[in-house]
């Protein structure tokens, strides 16, 4: 078992502090199929609400979850725009990671833990919460490495990523946290990888 910090390798160098990353002006041109794939799960298990963490401009969440109850999850300044474009629904500050916030059927978050100082305190807090699936995305870093987008051992060339994980990185480290059901590569062109986790105690 790895025993390195977030499970990374241990000669990986984080970043210490990203430059803050504004998606305002971004819809569906990233992590579509994350939430096509939210979505199915959400009809699947026959769910009620979604929460979604760090959702952006909320373009893929209105677009896919617009016609059931939700609630965004964002910081400043998203979190304004958020409120004042769609100010009928339900827009959380996601300052305070509490497991309040992710007390839903699914969780999604996005290509978010790439950005977290801790990523410990996301994971813990949906672990604690009455989440029932949790989709969770962040880019493949063995995908971008042998590209040449970014280095093997860190830090990330994306200037707003403190860390990024390959995939069996990635399932160790979340595999701490969550029962993981399936973990795969959703779009090989962005190099997104996926994990669902899905406690089958709490499923109805």
């Amino acid at each position: 078992m790895n025993t390195t910090p977030f499970c990374l390798h241990p000669e990986y160098i984080s970043r210490r502090e990203g430059v803050p990353f504004d998606d305002r002006r971004y819809r569906d041109e990233w992590q579509r199929e994350v939430y096509e794939l939210a979505r199915e799960l959400f009809d699947k298990h026959r769910c009620k609400k979604a929460v979604d963490f760090g959702c952006g401009s909320g373009f893929k969440l209105i677009k896919y979850f617009g016609d059931v109850e939700f609630a965004g999850v964002e910081i400043e300044p998203a979190l304004s725009f958020l409120r004042q474009k769609y100010p009928d629904r339900i827009w959380h500050s996601g300052e305070e990671i509490t497991s309040e916030l992710f007390d839903s059927d699914i969780v999604i978050c996005s290509d978010v833990i790439e950005h977290l100082s801790d990523p410990d305190v996301l994971l813990s807090a949906i672990g604690e919460s009455s989440a029932k699936i949790v989709v969770i995305s962040t880019p493949a870093l063995e995908l971008l490495a042998d590209r040449g987008l970014s280095p093997r051992l860190g830090p990330p060339a994306n200037p707003a990523h403190l860390r990024e994980w390959t995939t069996l990185e990635f399932k160790q480290y979340v595999s701490q946290f969550l029962p993981i059901s399936r973990h795969l590569v959703t779009n090989i062109a962005q190099c997104t990888q996926v994990i669902v986790a899905i406690r089958s105690d709490l499923l109805f």
